[in-house]
Parts: C-alpha cells; sequence; structure tokens
C-alpha cells in the first residue's frame, strides 16, 4: 500500500491531470507486446491498447456497434476463418466463449496469421481483462520439432531397413562357413582336428554374436536384447572359449590361465550365447591391453537360494590399467579410455556396454577395479537355475544329432531360399533324416510348387527377390486350397530385430530358424512344429488333393 501511496505521490508532484494520466496509462499499455482489455459488466469495451486493436479489430468492431459478445466473437471467427463454413464457424466461437468463461487460455488466429493466446479473468467490479499474447513462434518450432522427429523416424527406418540387409548380406557367406563347419564336425575327425573344428565354430558363433549387436544399432540404443536360457556346462563354455583365446594370448607371449571352481563344473540353466559373448569381450580387452604378463580367468558358482546360482567370472590381467576417471566412463557406449588409446588398441568402444546390459538383463552386472599400471580385474556375474545334462531325457548324441525327431523319414519339404549355398547347407542338414526336399528360388516358385505336389512344410526365407517371404505367405495364407493354406511355414531369416519375429508371428509362421543356420536349432524346431501340427505321424500323403500346376 505504501509503494502505490508513493508513486501517486510523484504523480502528484507532477500535478497532471486526469487527462494526462489517461495519456500516460494509454500510451503504457499501447507498448505492451501483449494485447489487453478490459471489459464492463455486458462486455463493453472500457480500456483496450493499440494490439488488442490490431488483433482483433473484426471483434472490437463488432462490439462497438452495439452487438453481444457471443455475436462479436462470432462475427470475429467468421471475417477471419473464411474457410469454415457457417455451422463449424458458430461451434469455434461457442467454444472460444467457453474456454473464456471458465477462464482457461484459448488459442485464436489473427486477421494477420498470427495465433494468439487469449485468457479472461473477471474483475471485482463485475467485469474482466482479457490478456493475449503471440504463441505463433512457439507453434512455428513445435511444427519444426515434429518436422525433425518424422526426419528422425524416417533415417531410423531407413537405417533399420539398410542394418537389415547388410545383416543378411554378411550372414548368407556366414552361415555357409558355419554350416559346412557343423556338417564337418559329424564325420569322423582326430582329437586334434576335432579341437580345431570346435575353435572354427566358436569363432564364428562369436562372430555371430557382434554381428547381431553392431548391426542391430536400433537394439542396442533401445537396450532390448533376446535372453534365451537352456541347459549348458558350464565349464565345457569356459574351456572352448580358452582354445579360442589361447593362440591370441601365445601370440603376444601371455599367458592365458584357466581356473574353474568344482562347483562351476555343472549344467546350468543360463544363456550361453549371451554369456559367451560377455566374456569373450572382457577377455579380448584383456589380451588387448596386456603387454606382458598374464590373463587369468576364474569362474565360481554361489548358491543364492535353493533353485538360484550366481555365476561369478572374473578375468584379471596383468595390464597397462586404468585411472579412476576412466573406469566411470568405461561402459558409455562408444566410449574410448582416451584418444591415444583408440589409436593404438583400435575398436567400437562397445563391447562393454552391450557386456554390461547383457549381464544385467541376465540378473547381474559388471564390476571393475584397476590402478594405471597395475592391471585391471572384470567380473562378470549373472544369475543361473539349476539344469540338467540333456533337458530333454535323450542321450547327448542323438539329440545332437537329431533334436530328438526320430519320425523325420518320409517327410516332404519345399526350402525357399535365393541363395544356393543357403539351400546346399540346409538340404545338407536335413537329407540325412530323410527329408525329400525341392528347392525353389524365390516366392513366386514356390507358389507354383505348391499348387503342383503336397508339401509337409515350407522353409521360407524372408528376404528374396521376384516374390519375398512376407508376400509368398500371404498368397499361402489366403489360398482357397486347404492343403496349401495351412501347411506349416518356418521362416528362415537374417534379421536381427526382434520385432521381426513378431511381425512373422502375425503373418502366420509357425516358426522361427535365424541364420547362419545352426544345425540342431534347425532340426528342434523342425519337429516341434512337425509334432504341434501333426502330432507324432505326419499327415499321409493320400489326405491331399490332387493339385494341378499353375496355368495347366
Amino acid at each position: 500500500m505504501s509503494a502505490h501511496c508513493e508513486w501517486f505521490g510523484h504523480m502528484g508532484k507532477l500535478k497532471l491531470t486526469d487527462q494526462d494520466m489517461a495519456v500516460i496509462v494509454q500510451e503504457a499499455l499501447d507498448r505492451l507486446p501483449v494485447g489487453f482489455v478490459i471489459f464492463g459488466a455486458d462486455h463493453e469495451i472500457l480500456l483496450s491498447n493499440g494490439q488488442n486493436e490490431h488483433d482483433f479489430s473484426h471483434t472490437n468492431k463488432a462490439l462497438r456497434e452495439g452487438k453481444t459478445y457471443r455475436e462479436a466473437i462470432l462475427a470475429g471467427t467468421m471475417a477471419i476463418r473464411t474457410d469454415l463454413a457457417p455451422e463449424a464457424a458458430r461451434a469455434a466461437a461457442a467454444y472460444i466463449i467457453d474456454a473464456l468463461e471458465k477462464g482457461e487460455p484459448v488459442e485464436v488466429q489473427t486477421p494477420h496469421g498470427t495465433i494468439m493466446q487469449i485468457i479472461e479473468t473477471k474483475l471485482s467490479f463485475g467485469g474482466s481483462v482479457v490478456v493475449g499474447a503471440d504463441v505463433t513462434g512457439i507453434h512455428a518450432r513445435e511444427k519444426e520439432l515434429k518436422k525433425a522427429r518424422k526426419e528422425a523416424e524416417a533415417a531410423n527406418e531407413a537405417k533399420s531397413a539398410f542394418l537389415a540387409n547388410i545383416s543378411h548380406e554378411i550372414r548368407t557367406p556366414l552361415n555357409g562357413i558355419l554350416g559346412m563347419a557343423q556338417l564337418l564336425a559329424s564325420s569322423d575327425l582326430s582329437g586334434e582336428q576335432r579341437d580345431q573344428l570346435e575353435t572354427i565354430l566358436d569363432s564364428g558363433k562369436t562372430l555371430m554374436a557382434i554381428l547381431n549387436d553392431v548391426l542391430d544399432l536400433s537394439k542396442i540404443e533401445a537396450g532390448k536384447f533376446d535372453i534365451s536360457p537352456i541347459d549348458n556346462d558350464l565349464g565345457h563354455l569356459l574351456r572352448r572359449l580358452e582354445k579360442l583365446w589361447a593362440p591370441r594370448a601365445c601370440e603376444k607371449g601371455l599367458v592365458l590361465k584357466l581356473e574353474i571352481d568344482a562347483e562351476a563344473e555343472t549344467f546350468l540353466r543360463f544363456d550361453p550365447v549371451r554369456v559367451r559373448q560377455c566374456v569373450s569381450n572382457l577377455v579380448s580387452n584383456a589380451i588387448k591391453f596386456t603387454e606382458k604378463g598374464s590373463v587369468t580367468v576364474s569362474a565360481t558358482v554361489v548358491p543364492l537360494s535353493d533353485d538360484v546360482f550366481e555365476v561369478r567370472i572374473r578375468v584379471a590381467d596383468t595390464g597397462i590399467g586404468m585411472k579412476a576417471e576412466t573406469t566411470e566412463k568405461l561402459f558409455t557406449p562408444f566410449a574410448q579410455a582416451d584418444a591415444s588409446t583408440a589409436r593404438r588398441f583400435g575398436g567400437t568402444g562397445l563391447g562393454l556396454s552391450i557386456s554390461l546390459k547383457l549381464a544385467e538383463l541376465m540378473g547381474g552386472g559388471i564390476v571393475v577395479e584397476s590402478e594405471e599400471g597395475r592391471g585391471s580385474v572384470f567380473t562378470l556375474s549373472f544369475h543361473a537355475l539349476p539344469g540338467c545334462r540333456t533337458g530333454e531325457g535323450l542321450a547327448d548324441d542323438d539329440v545332437d544329432k537329431t533334436g530328438g525327431v526320430r519320425w523325420a523319414k518320409g517327410l516332404s519339404m519345399l526350402l525357399v531360399d535365393d541363395h544356393a549355398l543357403n539351400r546346399k547347407v540346409a538340404r545338407l542338414f536335413l537329407e540325412p533324416l530323410g527329408i525329400s526336399i525341392v528347392e525353389a528360388e524365390n516366392g513366386e516358385e514356390a507358389i507354383r510348387w505348391l499348387q503342383t505336389q503336397p508339401f509337409d512344410l515350407v522353409l521360407l526365407d524372408m528376404h528374396m527377390p521376384v516374390m519375398d517371404g512376407p508376400e509368398a505367405l500371404a498368397h499361402i495364407r489366403a489360398h482357397d486350397v486347404p492343403a496349401i493354406r495351412d501347411v506349416p511355414v518356418i521362416a528362415l531369416t537374417a534379421d536381427s530385430l526382434a520385432a521381426s519375429k513378431r511381425l512373422y508371428d502375425e503373418m502366420g509362421v509357425d516358426g522361427y530358424v535365424g541364420k547362419p543356420i545352426d544345425h540342431r536349432e534347425l532340426i528342434v524346431e523342425l519337429g516341434r512344429v512337425l509334432e504341434e501340427r501333426y502330432g507324432r505321424v505326419p499327415a499321409p500323403r493320400n489326405a491331399f488333393p490332387d493339385l494341378r500346376r499353375v496355368g495347366s
């Protein structure tokens, strides 16, 4: 109150008249960057500044001509929004009046194309004050942000498509390498040859795991990984990894030690692919950053409860070590210890970030202890459940060779893939089981074969020229002949995106096998799909109707 008195006191010293005061107040209001108007009890204009007159000239003119507030706002709306039909204009005017009466902000367009946000506040004498602010710039920025977001989404989709294509091209030769190596594993080999072959297979599987993560960047950014626990021998897995990395350690003159506690020499239920990937990253880094001395991998298993174990795999080296500030950013994607380290040792900087995310998804984590010049110790932990040696109650050799499929002889399969190498690998895997295979190079050719003779199963590649897998599958599921429409289909694809699996499920596939093809995975999935569809014995040949070739 005293401040108001002081202000009016200054005005009194200037000997201002009421008219002078009115001029000063009007000038002050006109200089405001917002619209301002004071209404009387019947919405007659008592005071209005220049910005308000500029933005709402039609409404103000109507009010001064004696129109009601509702009529004036409708007149202003119709004058500005000439694109609206009368009913739409009345609805817009009613919306504006309703919002103002509730004291809610509402956005309206001016004759000059700007967007004003106005709000009405009731005053004690029965009138009201309305203030309007120009929000055109905010809308423009929102529009730019939406455009940028759409462009980013389009770029992300293009990136995903590129990664899927590149993944497909890289996996095709990798499929041939691993496929032939798996076939060699079933032949008579000496102990040394089998060890060498297992190293080839482990190297290929490690490359496949790296490919899954590096190419599928969207999955990495989203932190979405597939964890697939199976019964596996932890000690055997670590010894195979030792054989994989021993030659590299030997080349650098390092001693690679493996220490496995008795409790870790057991079958547990965990994801061997992800564990192999994590341990490989840690051992690879340890060898990379160690010039002399040793790298020691030790494994322990600690029971957390009756049915949950914590596996701890410790990788210690005598390498260059790290400063404390370096360890803080160690698990950041694409980060290296420093620029000189990146130049000297190379690498993408993704390995530790991916490994940490995988460990967390498996219920554990990764901790690091390091001192510059004195080496580092990385400890990977993850949860595992009790496992059994076979998981199926079958002999190991039987499961490895047939996946439990004892009744595949006499089955007919349509194998659809545009790459001859992929078809050759699949044929070599399946024909020893007694499966009769017909090959097709694309979806169009597959449809012709299906209309020519019956098949118990279709193994369908998703990425092909002429007619791709999804299009061929749509034709199959929409066919008039039940034997064609209902034939079991297993999707064969190099897609690394988890979303692709869900998409194929929605399309109507019965199973899914990734590339490079794993011998056992293919046979197990084949048995699961056929048993689910037909039971232990597939439908006999005469259960299918006679079919004629298209165009005959």
